[in-house]
């Protein structure tokens, strides 16, 4: 049998060293060469660069251009990012653990999509067993892998690779209750298993999923309620058993709806945009894996399962937790742009996230709440930008009487930045509070005002650019994605997927100048006569070639070019469209030129081309439009 831990030692002696060139991107976007090659090329050619890089650092390479077959479960590179710090270097710095981690995402033998079945455990090379989920979410199916979604496949010639959106990280094979002992928060919860005769069950049976309390879920009961549960052995299990279902649910496999548990009767669950909540508890960890099936841990105990009659020990209502110590989710940065995949490993320190619970209605009365802006943040999940509102003192001006638009970003927004704009924000009020005035419009702009190109004064005193694409069902704030609309009694909430940075409205020859890697478009411009226009009139989208962009032209080009001034101008005013077109707003296709005639977009899942260019960096927002960075002339 082949095995990549013989192969590993094997490597050890032999010391292959990685030829880099062997593993340069090719950008050649027809489908039939990305399967062409084995798997370290495929993985390249497809922009799985930082795992490539890992590979080849761990000294695998050859292993996994061998014969195989394999499989090859391969995370993108912004599931590295994700990756606590503290983890990613540990695993970096140590070669034995590094290709232990490798190995967990190898199974020796092929494994197609058409195989995976719920419940499927593929053995891996590092020797220890994976967990494939199939979950039905009507005319599509997901699947994941030890919680990580499957994104697509893609064919090698030694192999198949699965596309996953998260790092498998591989532990000690622990089953359930093993898990909870290591975490050291589930002390009550242990012993209340063990009184009700169900530790053993949890241990070894399965697989499960368990909605698991924490220690200070417990201490949130009622007085009485607990030292009665623990006096009433049958109760207790029932308890228990309402937060536990057949099957392993992770958080990829749970929707809004009723979720059956073992004790009989359903638990509903309600999964949001910004979390998920299971009965009366919030989901403030999600996806611990086990041997025997995962772990969501929860904030509060469910007292009662739907269908299930009400028994006297619980007939007094659990106590409100809105007072208790807020609980904290480590919710990982994801990247705002991944365009074209980067090599380089980025990894943003991961910031905690307060989710409060969603409170239920107090009563049923007719009594009428005025529903501000202030007040609906937490409600909505927008915890971290409410957190930020309160410490900037702008409470009482999204509470006042009036009409203002507020473009909102979610809790993951924030985790998207980076640590040193994060902590310059938290260190400066100033700077924070105008951050956040650049997200306020001094008047309500509803949705049927909005308009492709609107330019709105935000309360900071800088604009903001509206735009709408494909009959308006993608609508954009600076590149920002629009994701859902709520209405307050004082203007409106656009919720979307990024941070807004205010940047003194630079103009798009501001913004080049600025960032240092434009000098020779920089002059091209100045040649051609096109400064000044691409200064002040607008709006426009620039395909800007980098430095290195020119220098891969042939030789003499560039000096002919620079020598004929009208031609010069043709040339870069194929890189110019006569309207603002964000990242968000791209599609296979064609974009009309301001220089007349159109250029080919295609779009995907490898990255953006425009003609032959690759777009390596985009949505730079300007006044007057947006830049997105290329890396060749078109």
């Amino acid at each position: 049998m082949k095995c990549l831990i013989v192969a590993f030692i094997t490597l050890l002696i032999a010391s292959s060293s990685a030829n880099s060139d062997g593993y340069q991107t090719n950008h050649t976007r027809i489908k039939r060469q990305f399967s062409l090659g084995s798997i370290p090329i495929v993985l390249t050619n497809n922009g799985l660069t930082t795992l490539v890089d890992m590979v080849v650092k761990a000294g695998l390479a050859d292993a996994l251009s061998g014969p195989g077959p394999f499989t090859v479960f391969a995370p993108i590179n912004n599931a590295f990012s994700a990756v606590d710090p503290s983890t990613l270097n540990a695993i970096m710095s140590d070669i034995t653990v590094l290709r232990q981690v490798i190995a967990y995402h190898v199974v020796e033998s092929t494994l197609p999509a058409a195989l995976f079945k719920n419940e499927l455990t593929p053995l891996t090379a590092s020797g220890e067993s994976l967990r494939v989920n199939v979950y039905d979410s009507g005319d599509a199916k997901t699947v994941t892998i030890n919680g990580a979604l499957k994104i697509r496949t893609i064919e090698a010639t030694n192999g198949i690779i699965h596309v996953i959106n998260k790092v498998l990280i591989p532990e000690p094979q622990s089953n359930i209750i093993e898990v909870l002992e290591k975490k050291g928060k589930f002390t009550t919860l242990l012993t209340a298993l063990a009184v009700a005769g169900l530790t053993t069950t949890i241990q070894n049976a399965g697989p499960f999923t368990l909605f698991a309390p924490t220690d200070d879920a417990f201490r949130s009961l009622p007085a009485g309620t607990l030292d009665s549960l623990i006096t009433n052995r049958e109760e207790l299990k029932k308890v228990l058993l309402s937060h536990v279902a057949s099957g392993t649910l992770y958080k990829r496999g749970l929707s809004s709806g009723l979720v059956p548990v073992i004790a009989g009767g359903n638990v509903k669950a309600a999964v949001g945009f910004d979390g998920a909540m299971f009965g009366n508890a919030q989901m403030i960890e999600t996806d611990l894996f086990a041997s025997n099936g995962v772990i969501h841990v929860i904030n509060s105990v469910i007292i009662q399962p739907v269908g299930q009659p009400p028994k006297a020990v619980f007939s007094q209502r659990a106590k409100a937790v809105d007072n208790q110590p807020s609980k904290t989710v480590d919710i990982q940065p994801s990247k705002a742009v991944d365009i074209q995949p980067s090599k380089a490993v980025n990894i943003q320190p991961s910031k905690t996230v307060d989710i409060q619970p969603v409170k239920p209605p107090v009563n049923q009365q007719k009594t009428r709440v005025a529903r501000t802006i202030a007040s609906m943040l937490n409600e909505n999940g927008l915890t971290t930008l409410a957190d930020l509102v309160v410490k900037v003192g702008l409470v009482n001006v999204l509470s006042q009487q009036g009409s203002f638009t507020l473009f909102a970003p979610t809790n993951d927004a924030f985790s998207a930045l980076d640590s040193v704009t994060w902590n310059a924000l938290l260190q400066d009020v100033n700077l924070l509070k105008r951050v956040l005035t650049y997200h306020i419009v001094p008047s309500a702009i509803p949705p049927a005002s909005m308009k492709n190109e609107l330019v709105t004064n935000s309360l900071s005193g800088e604009s903001l650019r509206i735009n709408e694409y494909n009959n308006r069902k993608v609508v954009t704030v600076n590149g920002a994605l629009k994701l859902k609309t709520l209405e307050a009694e004082n203007g409106i909430v656009y919720v979307i997927d990024k941070v807004l940075i205010p940047d003194n409205n630079k103009s798009i020859v501001k913004v080049l100048e600025t960032k240092g890697k434009f000098t020779t478009l920089m002059t091209a411009l100045v040649v051609s006569g096109l400064k000044n226009h691409l200064d002040t009139a607008g709006p426009f989208t620039l395909f800007a070639p980098s430095d290195d962009a020119f220098k891969a032209l042939p030789a003499g080009v560039l000096n002919s070019l620079f020598t004929n001034p009208s031609e010069l101008q043709k040339v870069l005013l194929s890189h110019v469209i006569p309207t603002t077109v964000y990242s968000r707003g791209l599609s296979s296709g064609h974009l009309n030129l301001a220089r007349g005639g159109k250029v080919a977009v295609t779009v995907s899942q490898s990255g953006v081309k425009i003609s032959n260019a690759n777009v390596i960096e985009a949505d730079l927002v300007a006044a007057n439009g947006v830049i997105h960075v290329i890396n060749n002339l078109i």
